[in-house]
């Protein structure tokens, strides 16, 4: 069975900082961290700073330190707009 996924789109006021087909990530919502599978109701949540974690398709895992934003969940398109966002030294 194929691994489900979603499309996110990570944006900055400079650029498309990562886009691309992913399994999964976890975010640091303003209520708590939040956690996206593919199919996710829609949603709108603001984000605080924080860790980034996304699991591409492939399963490997990425991590990005980003700023203050917001998250849009739409019909498996995710896109995160936040201040700032950087990898991680301990991404793998």
């Amino acid at each position: 069975m194929a691994a489900q996924t979603f499309h996110l789109t990570v944006i900055t006021p400079d650029q498309i900082f990562f886009e691309g087909q992913v399994g999964s990530i976890i975010a640091p919502g303003g209520a708590g961290s939040l956690g996206v599978l593919a199919n996710h109701a829609p949603l709108l949540s603001t984000l605080e700073p924080g860790r980034l974690v996304l699991t591409k398709s492939d399963g490997k895992k990425q991590t990005l330190t980003i700023g203050p934003g917001f998250l849009d969940i739409l019909n498996n398109e995710v896109t995160l707009l936040t201040d700032s966002v950087q990898a991680s030294p301990d991404s793998k």
